[in-house]
């Protein structure tokens, strides 16, 4: 497959802050995708307009009107889509200069392949964002491609995959309210690449970049939703183990705190103190690997607390609001 044609694909909502960026990131690539066709859902902050200037000078772009979630645009824009190999991409991120031709090399080393995983990294804007990203993230060197389900920021496959696969999840199960916030379509859409036979190449080369979330408040939120889905168990995969005893953990340190408090103030800091101290032993290995500030240390701790607590709630909140047709394995 020496002479492939590439349909590059994304979808969007209300990005004017972010679709230029996206759309000359795919344009300045090593190798120029075909086309690239972009699935609005519906956008009304001049998002269209900017996308639309690109098509008036010449841009292979083709635009959507697709309102609905992420999976229903990106099912219609591969629809849409004129070529059989499929690259997809994210509005918020940034491709890497040789993106397209290393997602998409596994192809023309082999014409049998039918789906690739491509990797992402963060890129930090503020301080914030590196330790936060320090604390949460691994690179790619440790990443086991057999294994490893990417997110649909950086994955190519050919429609012949897609089509037998069943297409992107549109949660027709569940409230779309609650689909878009919490995602998964990705991974769920790789586990039923995965059920239908395929495995992944490796595209691990193909990198894109995101700007993590900027503060305290859009962290909590981003791990929250990511628990929901959990909770769900919209995958099959969520450790519910894991969010039980996290869960336990956390009420008997309450408890304790509260009921050793009444009897003697001072007794009521030692659960706490137990809770910080191993927060601090999670925090020393990133820690030390990536600064030498006692201030970031401090805030790592911070952030796994709010991490956990945003597991908690996360996970009960998804566990009881989970489809009722779907069995929940305990």
């Amino acid at each position: 497959m020496s002479g492939i044609k590439v349909s590059l694909i994304a979808t969007e909502r209300n990005e004017v802050g972010a679709i230029a960026e996206f759309i000359e990131s795919a344009l300045a690539q090593s190798m120029k995708p075909d086309e690239i066709v972009i699935a609005d859902g519906d956008s009304d902050d001049g998002t269209r307009q900017i996308i639309q200037r690109y098509i008036d000078q010449g841009a292979p772009v083709t635009l959507l009107n697709v309102p609905g979630n992420r999976s229903v645009g990106r099912n219609a824009a591969i629809e849409a889509a004129r070529n059989e190999i499929i690259a997809v991409g994210d509005i918020g991120c940034r491709f890497d200069h040789d993106w397209l031709k290393h997602i998409t090399q596994p192809f023309r080393d082999n014409r049998e392949t039918q789906t690739v995983a491509g990797f992402f990294l963060a890129e930090p804007k503020t301080h914030f964002e590196k330790v936060s990203t320090d604390l949460m993230l691994q690179a790619n060197e440790k990443v086991d491609v057999k294994t490893w389900l990417p997110s649909s920021r950086s994955i190519a496959f050919t429609k012949t995959a897609w089509r037998k696969a069943g297409r992107y999840p549109e949660y027709a199960e569940f409230e779309a309210r609650l689909a878009r916030k919490c995602g998964g379509e990705d991974t769920l859409f790789d586990l039923a690449l995965k059920d239908a036979g395929y495995e992944f190449a490796d595209g691990l080369k193909a990198i894109v970049y995101w700007r993590p979330r900027p503060d305290l408040k859009s962290f909590y939120l981003q791990y929250y939703w990511y628990a929901v889905g959990d909770g769900m168990d919209l995958t099959g995969l969520a450790d519910h183990a894991f969010f039980r005893r996290l869960s336990t953990k956390y009420a008997l340190v309450a408890a304790l705190t509260l009921v050793l408090g009444s009897w003697w103030e001072p007794l009521g800091l030692l659960p706490l103190a137990y809770l910080g101290a191993g927060l601090g032993r999670r925090s020393l290995a990133p820690w030390r690997r990536t600064s030498s500030r006692p201030d970031d240390l401090l805030l790592m701790m911070l952030l796994l607390l709010v991490y956990d607590i945003s597991q908690i709630f996360g996970y009960w909140y998804g566990f009881y609001r989970r489809p009722a047709n779907k069995t929940t394995r305990a």
